[in-house]
């Protein structure tokens, strides 16, 4: 395992939220552009007007001192929405959200990845054709604890055209057991979508996928947003905590 490093300046450390938060923001511009939703650019936010799959932000701040009228504003056609605040500053709850939790982000400083041992029977693929991303989208969604919808309901086809993503699928005796992708902007890679059955958890499938995921650009620090069970993962791997991150949401009910 890597060390962390030195502490972050704070200069070092605002401008590392900024990029993280522009890779968060880019990363659901492609993925819902590539499933047909309208996206746009607005007083300091990223958003979708449209009611998007639960996996995704329908407004995430890009920039310190966005305008926190405009999640309510632009997102209203949909019946609920979830937002996300990168700076934790925002007071969304004047304007009709409601907090929901602070949660860490995580960074590995750039670096060579250790090489991590392969349970036998595992094998990693890079996800490069439209069966190979149904197979990636029933296992996320499996994992994730969601019920599996038709093919590309969550991921889009145009995905694979993008030299800044790739998605990774773990297969154990030939069945899809694990996933995790990577998107390079703003200067990090953004790790997503890390999720493995239940049945093939506590085998390294999880690790060895996002080991592989994040090898893809060692030359880049990168970034996650951990579940509380996958934290512990994240550390051997070489990350740390270096900020948290608010969720709002939103009902019409």
């Amino acid at each position: 395992m890597i060390g962390v490093g030195p502490p972050l300046t704070p200069v070092d450390a605002a401008r590392l939220v900024a990029a993280t938060a522009a890779n968060l923001a880019g990363w659901h511009d492609l993925n819902l552009r590539a499933l047909g939703h309208r996206t746009e650019w607005c007083d300091g936010w990223w958003l979708t007007p449209e009611d998007v799959p639960v996996i995704f932000f329908r407004a995430i701040a890009v920039r310190p001192g966005a305008d926190p009228r405009v999640p309510v504003r632009r997102c209203h056609l949909a019946a609920t929405m979830a937002a996300c605040d990168p700076w934790s500053e925002l007071p969304l709850d004047r304007h009709g959200l409601a907090f929901e939790a602070e949660r860490p982000w995580m960074l590995r400083p750039p670096g060579p990845v250790p090489a991590t041992p392969v349970t036998h029977g595992l094998a990693i693929e890079r996800v490069v054709d439209a069966a190979g991303l149904v197979d990636f989208e029933r296992t996320a969604a499996a994992g994730f604890g969601s019920a599996v919808g038709p093919p590309h309901t969550w991921h889009g086809l145009p995905l694979l055209d993008d030299a800044r993503f790739d998605l990774w699928l773990a297969r154990a005796a030939g069945e899809p057991v694990a996933t995790a992708n990577g998107f390079r902007e703003a200067g990090v890679l953004g790790i997503y979508a890390v999720s493995t059955l239940p049945a093939a958890r506590r085998r390294g499938a999880a690790t060895a996928v996002t080991s592989l995921a994040v090898a893809a650009a060692p030359d880049l620090p990168a970034v996650l947003q951990p579940s509380e069970m996958a934290e512990p993962l994240y550390r051997r791997l070489g990350f740390a905590r270096f900020t948290t991150f608010r969720t709002w949401t939103m009902s019409a009910g």
